[in-house]
């Protein structure tokens, strides 16, 4: 199994907030800001206010990702270059999948996962690999692949250069 990548993803309610909190009050720096509500940060985290139709608000419940008192409030997030076979071996060895593989509204596959203590794990497609596939699919257009995938258009360029 090829993971890559891991990003430590906190669940938030509103990301303009958060992002003002870690920016202005604890001094971290934003390295990626895909469309406003999923920010990376340069320490080594990032933050997601999930959308409400988003598969994890549909299958987790919106309240359970913004209660304080929910476990289901973040997951580790890791990249792959082949999550056919991933999301294969998974399903063999029996783990409890929140979702099997879906397509984000920003064009990546991704699964979700559950570790042996109900953790949740999320593996999405390389970044390049779905960036690449998105690009082809808008006809080489970078603005129109920014405008669909939420990517930053300097960001992507370093992507898809050819």
């Amino acid at each position: 199994m090829n993971l890559k990548n891991c990003t430590p993803v906190l669940f938030v309610k509103d990301a303009g907030l958060s992002k003002k909190f870690y920016t202005e009050l604890l001094q971290f720096t934003v390295v990626m800001d895909n469309g406003g509500t999923n920010l990376t940060f340069k320490e080594g985290f990032a933050v997601w206010q999930v959308w409400p139709d988003n598969i994890i608000s549909k299958t987790l419940g919106a309240e359970n990702i913004t209660n304080k008192d929910s476990s289901s409030r973040f997951e580790l997030c890791f990249e792959t270059d082949d999550i056919d076979q991933i999301y294969q071996t998974l399903k063999e060895s029996g783990v409890q999948f929140l979702h099997e593989i879906n397509t984000e509204v920003w064009g990546q596959r991704t699964i979700r996962f559950y570790d042996p203590d109900g953790h949740l794990i999320e593996v999405g497609e390389e970044m390049s690999i779905f960036l690449k596939r998105i690009y082809e699919e808008e006809g080489k257009d970078l603005e129109a692949t920014a405008k669909r995938t939420f990517m930053p258009l300097d960001a992507l360029k370093a992507f898809v250069q050819e």
